[in-house]
């Protein structure tokens, strides 16, 4: 009896382990597989890292050389150029990499369609937007200013373009090395503009040739994969607009979001805490490279796929918030040295703007994984609308807080609206997961 007594009592204890044990296999298979990095987005996080160095390098050298106020004419001008062609690319940059990524067959066409965009209709855009802005918009900005936003939007608008059909024909890893081409070239065009005490205007021209330059290289490595003439295709433009202005909206609206606090605070502060604000956006431009790495893989593979999609967008979006969060944690404590260091006294003002931006840097960087799950199931228009929604309480929260608080202000914008629309887009993934796969009906 008592053998059977303790047979009976082992036997559930040994099923207890099995069943433990096989627990604990599939956690530790799942915690690899969250943590296992991919080799694609390891590669455009090193192009990017060295193309972000380069790019802080390019940053001090006009901070020691501009000081606080014409470091903010600087960023005041290349800031309008990148609104520029947020309002030029009418959404290629999204629809070329979702459409290639299904169809190679429509390379050469959005290769052709993207250069006559970007260089014919972008500059002419550009000259007629800002003839029609309010002169309080541009503020300060003077003829010579103006010029190089119409000479550096075309160009931007390319880099994306042109990006944008590399990534979808899955050439990740030379876009990649595109970034620190450029950033390069910017910087030793800016070491001669600051040896030269060009002033502002010295270190546009000097931005406008590296991009120039480094666009070159894109253009000839894209040429010559294609097949077929360069005119303009208007049956390839017409089958993916509605994609296009789907995104063209969203992303116009997000740039909103992130850059229109300058102008407000440019109006209502002046151009030193421009020069603050722009030496914080920098720092926090460093810390986005994971999630945009991330997403710039993720997203041609998601519209390429037709099934695990949300499983996917969510192991990348909880190993990216992780990363991110010890990112920003050290940014926040060593930001008051860091700065001192790198830009100068005269900048230790832009420390408790970076704090003030850094919850925003962590909710973009989620937000941004999260969008490509949305993109790649044909960019649903509620995420049009919740974007829209967000330039509009950007605009009021970001003159309240701004009047009251300057630069930290419209740092603090961005976090608070980053938290509400990361909420908004997070139930809409849930939507349409279920709308993709809705749970059987149950019989009575």
């Amino acid at each position: 009896m008592r053998a059977s007594l303790t047979g009976a009592v082992s036997f559930p204890a040994t099923l207890n382990d099995r069943a433990a044990s096989a627990v604990a296999a599939r956690s530790r298979a799942l915690w690899s597989k969250l943590w296992q990095f991919d080799p694609a987005v390891a590669v455009v996080i090193g192009t990017r890292c060295l193309g972000i160095v380069v790019g802080v390098i390019s940053s001090i050298i006009t901070a020691r050389y501009l000081q606080p106020a014409g470091r903010g004419e600087y960023f005041v001008v290349l800031t309008a150029a990148q609104l520029m062609a947020q309002f030029g690319n009418l959404g290629l940059h999204s629809s070329n990499t979702y459409f290639v990524a299904r169809d190679r067959g429509l390379f050469a066409g959005l290769l052709a369609n993207s250069l006559w965009i970007s260089f014919g209709l972008v500059p002419l855009c550009a000259a007629g937007l800002l003839l029609l802005a309010p002169a309080g918009l541009m503020g300060s900005m003077g003829p010579a200013g103006r010029l190089f936003v119409i000479v550096l939007a075309p160009l931007m608008v390319f880099n994306v373009l042109g990006g944008g059909l590399m990534v979808g024909v899955n050439k990740v890893t030379t876009f990649g090395f595109m970034q620190p081409l450029n950033a390069t070239l910017i910087m030793m065009a800016m070491i001669v503009a600051g040896l030269l005490h060009t002033g502002p205007n010295g270190f546009l021209a000097a931005t406008a040739a590296g991009w120039a330059a480094a666009l070159a290289v894109m253009v000839w490595l894209l040429v010559r994969d294609a097949n077929g003439r360069f005119r303009f295709q208007r049956d390839v433009f017409g089958f993916t607009f509605g994609y296009s202005l789907k995104a063209y909206l969203a992303t116009l609206a997000g740039f909103l979001v992130l850059r229109m606090n300058v102008f407000t605070l440019h109006a209502m502060s002046g151009v030193e805490q421009v020069g603050y604000y722009s030496v914080a956006s920098q720092i926090a431009d460093t810390l986005s490279i994971l999630p945009q790495s991330t997403a710039l893989v993720l997203f041609p593979r998601l519209a390429a796929c037709r099934s695990g999609q949300l499983k996917t967008m969510m192991r990348h979006a909880v190993r990216t918030g992780g990363l991110l969060a010890l990112g920003c944690a050290a940014v926040w404590l060593f930001a008051d040295f860091g700065i001192r260091v790198a830009f100068g006294a005269k900048f230790a003002a832009a420390a408790p703007v970076l704090r003030a931006m850094l919850p925003g840097v962590l909710l973009l960087g989620v937000m941004g994984i999260v969008s490509q799950y949305l993109a790649a199931n044909a960019f649903p228009v509620p995420v049009v609308v919740a974007w829209l929604a967000a330039v509009a309480l950007t605009g009021v929260l970001g003159r309240l807080l701004v009047g009251q608080y300057g630069a930290v202000g419209a740092a603090a914008t961005l976090s608070v609206v980053y938290g509400i629309l990361l909420v908004a887009l997070g139930v809409l993934c849930w939507r349409v997961a279920k709308a993709e796969h809705p749970e059987p009906a149950q019989e009575a």
